[in-house]
């Protein structure tokens, strides 16, 4: 909540006084009586929660309606590409010795394939690849030194083939180079266009120009050791395999009540949609289970009973280009296939979940047609509406704003004096504020109101406990020279308000036009001096 009272109470006030101390020096000293007006706002349950959780429905009737995140399954816990290494020797075809002459090339090397261990069954066919590096080490044993053109036909970027031109140092001596493969789509169909996960590299070997004629024998040459690592996908598709994915046991934050706690809270009605949303072209099952509603305050859990959680069949994502349209599945939980309302009356801040999710159980339905984009991915979305119908004893509302009087040196000038609140109370049921100064150290220095005089009264109910007439009330909070040290010290203040329900009513509605008017104004003696 943002609270607009004492923060206008920090800046207001230093302000005005401010403005006495900067008259004229004359020679004279007074005490000086004001009256300054320091608040007129208009506060509901808004200021506590946010005003963006909140929808009013045909009536009028609040409902709080947020939509959280609770898990979700990206490529990489689909396609996962291995680390690999392959030797590529490139040696003399010869049986006996030959000799070598500077600008000879050096025949009879087969196109190679490599194979990609992508493991679950899956078979690719086209990778675009978001980052990764082609690391080589290149070994010559012959006494001159050796080009190598070493060509991945399978590597495209911007219509151009992934070429590597390097000349490789005699006598083993070793050569390290590393590529960066951003940026490159890999065919992955093989020499023949019919296999999966393998891309084709071709290669000519050439005695260097600037060598001298040497001799070389049987199986000496260039070998080159290629590592392929940290590839990570910006597309993949072909088939993604069988496979079940597990979502660990998990925590998600709700925070949308952090500020709210009550006692004996009971919802009338709420609902609670899970939404599935597929952005993988593939199919899945989707379970989901151990959900929980964990209210950390008072350590009570709750666990959510429904058969409407397993085997949820999803349909595959669809494209345009590179346009995903998922497909959406809801799974709506209400108090008919639940037990959402006491759910959510825990008035979790936390929530417990675990389940899996099956790809393609069905088979290659798609052919080979299989795809997914970087960064999407499976997202379950939790949707929640809750109706502020409700009973309870009360409900607390809770916020935090940071103050600073420290180098308020016109403090020291204050005789005494008191705010007084005037308040017009719109809502239900009574209200008893708090106010705590705290320090650096977040500990209580002071609080404001007096304990049996903080009460601001309901507005005028009906028989079905709707307001059809505020009711105004006055508090005074005393300033003198203790509160004003006190005051010196404060970092923050935390305000407290208490709800109070009256006894065994029947459900309370919050309307969206309940609020509470405050006024404040500040009565002060200031001692001022003028020389």
């Amino acid at each position: 909540m943002k609270v607009r009272i004492l923060k206008k109470l920090a800046v207001v006030l230093p302000l005005l006084v401010l403005l006495w101390f900067c008259r004229k020096p004359t020679v004279a000293s007074w005490d000086v009586d004001l009256v300054l007006p320091i608040v007129n706002s208009q506060l509901n349950i808004k200021n506590f929660l946010g005003d963006s959780i909140f929808k009013p429905d045909n009536n009028g009737l609040l409902n709080l309606s947020v939509t959280r995140t609770i898990t979700a399954v990206k490529l990489d816990s689909l396609i996962e590409l291995p680390d690999t290494t392959i030797v590529n020797s490139f040696t003399v075809p010869a049986v006996i010795p030959a000799t070598l002459t500077p600008g000879q090339v050096l025949t009879g090397f087969p196109v190679g394939e490599l194979i990609f261990d992508v493991g679950n069954g899956a078979a690719l066919k086209k990778i675009d690849i978001r980052s990764g590096i082609l690391k080589v080490k290149f070994v010559n044993d012959l006494s001159e030194p050796l080009d190598l053109i070493y060509k991945i036909n399978s590597a495209s970027k911007n219509g151009q083939t992934l070429i590597i031109l390097e000349t490789v140092p005699p006598n083993k001596d070793t050569l390290y180079k590393s590529y960066d493969l951003a940026g490159y789509s890999l065919s992955m169909t093989g020499t023949a266009g019919v296999t999966y996960n393998t891309i084709v590299q071709t290669s000519t070997v050439i005695v260097n120009p600037a060598a001298n004629t040497t001799t070389v024998g049987y199986g000496m040459g260039v070998k080159a050791i290629l590592s392929y690592s940290k590839i990570t996908p910006d597309y993949v598709e072909g088939y993604f395999g069988k496979q079940t994915i597990d979502i660990p046991l998990d925590t998600t934050r709700l925070d949308f009540l952090k500020n709210f706690e009550a006692s004996n809270f009971m919802l009338s009605s709420a609902s609670f949609n899970f939404r599935i949303l597929n952005e993988f072209g593939a199919e899945f099952t989707s379970n989901l289970s151990n959900i929980k509603a964990v209210n950390s305050k008072n350590g009570s859990i709750v666990a959510l009973t429904t058969n409407q959680l397993s085997n949820i069949n999803i349909n595959r994502a669809t494209k345009t280009g590179t346009t995903v349209f998922p497909t959406v599945k809801t799974v709506s939980l209400n108090t008919s296939n639940s037990n959402i309302t006491g759910f959510l009356s825990n008035l979790p801040d936390k929530l417990t979940y675990q389940g899996n999710v099956k790809l393609n159980p069905l088979g290659n339905l798609a052919g080979y047609g299989d795809f997914a984009f970087y960064g999407t991915g499976i997202k379950v979305l939790a949707d929640i509406n809750i109706p502020l119908k409700f009973n309870a004893d009360y409900f607390k509302l809770q916020s935090l704003a940071n103050i600073d009087f420290s180098n308020v040196a016109q403090l020291d000038n204050m005789n005494y004096g008191e705010f007084i609140i005037s308040a017009s109370n719109g809502y239900p049921f009574k209200a008893q504020i708090q106010a705590y100064l705290l320090d650096d150290q977040m500990q209580v220095v002071d609080s404001l109101f007096t304990p049996g005089l903080n009460y601001l009264e309901r507005g005028q109910i009906d028989a079905q406990n709707v307001v059809y007439l505020p009711t105004r009330s006055e508090l005074r909070v005393a300033i003198h020279k203790t509160r004003i040290e006190k005051l010196k010290k404060s970092k923050k203040v935390k305000l407290v308000t208490y709800l109070l329900l009256p006894p065994n009513p029947p459900d309370i509605k919050i309307y969206e036009h309940y609020s509470l008017d405050v006024n404040i104004v500040a009565e002060l003696n200031y001692n001022v001096q003028r020389k």
